[in-house]
């Protein structure tokens, strides 16, 4: 008889379980929305990131090839802020 009573024992604690599991996955304060949500503002976090880090390393090679007086440098410099000649073909890449 005591066999029997374990076993109800052992479904109402795991009823309980599962009723606890629900109600924290629908009102509890870190539920599945807000790990959906979490995960996709870490994923524009990461994405942001990794553009600032790419263009600052682009303004810091911008700056050394400036300060060492690059040819090539200087020559793109000096072709943005004029205008193009007759015949020359201009490209603009991001």
């Amino acid at each position: 008889m005591s066999f029997f009573n374990s076993k109800i024992l052992l479904n109402i604690v795991f009823i309980f379980l599962l009723l606890y599991l629900a109600y924290h996955t629908l009102h509890g304060r870190y539920n599945i929305q807000n790990y959906l949500i979490n995960k996709f503002e870490l994923k524009l976090f990461q994405d942001f990131h990794y553009n600032l880090k790419q263009k600052s390393l682009a303004i810091d090679m911008d700056l050394k090839a400036l300060y060492y007086e690059k040819d090539d440098f200087l020559d793109e410099l000096s072709k943005q802020f004029s205008e193009p000649e007759d015949g020359e073909t201009l490209l603009k890449l991001d």
